[in-house]
């Protein structure tokens, strides 16, 4: 959702609350700023958009950016300021609507686990990763706002299960409520490939990555990558890279 380049080196965690108030500037502050809305409404005004932050949703502001701010009804909120490393490429002010408790709950984690004199704590960074993660499931991504919400929820399952031999596009359609034909159609029009295709790309890139092991064996990379045995492992990454898996990896350590 928010950063793909940098990593998070400092955060802040607390919860904050406060009546109606007047439109007040802000100057552009040196970290980034993630919250979560309990109730209330209020206005950010930026020079390029003007937002509506409601009860139940996601606010990310950048770093650098001055704006207006108004409380227009009494509000309570969960906040993460935190620095990264580097710079990100996505830098505007966005702000979303999330169901369920699995953010909110993610945030109220971060918070009671802070400790003001340890900004760099480990477990504090894995749960705001894990909500960085979750949010990135959920909100789609610039340009993919018209892609069909099944078609999105097929990709991340895809992402999610690769792994498992028994995973095939028949029961993944099953399981979404929509037949094989829409789904080959729909995914090939919004990614660019057909289901299969993509699933298949997946397990490749996975046993790519693991090869670069010396520890596990051709058979063990292809039983773990969603191949249901070493030969077709081995037909398909052939046919997919034009090399066998062992040549591919002696290839890796003669570089």
């Amino acid at each position: 959702m928010i950063m793909k380049r940098a990593a998070v080196v400092e955060l802040l965690a607390f919860y904050a609350e406060s009546g109606r108030t007047r439109r007040v500037s802000v100057e552009g502050r040196d970290f980034y700023s993630l919250s979560y809305r309990y109730d209330g409404r209020v206005l950010l005004k930026t020079e390029e958009a003007e937002l509506i932050s409601e009860a139940n949703s996601i606010t990310f502001m950048p770093k650098g950016i001055g704006y207006e701010t108004e409380i227009l009804e009494d509000t309570r909120m969960a906040v993460v300021h935190f620095k990264l490393n580097g710079e990100i490429p996505w830098c505007r002010p966005d702000t979303t609507h999330v169901q369920g408790r699995e953010i909110p709950l993610l945030f109220e984690r971060l918070i009671q686990s802070f400790r003001v004199d340890n900004p760099q704590d480990f477990y504090c960074m894995s749960i705001f990763y894990e909500l960085l993660a979750k949010l990135e499931a959920r909100i789609p991504s610039e340009g993919e706002e018209r892609i069909p919400r099944k078609i999105a929820e097929a990709r991340e399952r895809m992402r999610m299960s690769f792994s498992d031999p028994c995973f095939s596009i028949t029961t993944l359609a099953e399981d979404l409520g929509v037949s094989t034909s829409y789904l080959r159609r729909e995914f090939s029009r919004a990614y660019g490939k057909n289901p299969s295709t993509f699933l298949r790309d997946l397990r490749i890139e996975n046993a790519k990555h693991l090869l670069q092991s010396e520890y596990l064996s051709v058979a063990r990379i292809g039983e773990q990558s969603g191949f249901s045995c070493e030969s077709y492992f081995i037909q398909v990454f052939h046919k997919v890279t034009g090399s066998s898996p062992d040549r591919y990896r002696q290839g890796l350590y003669k570089k």
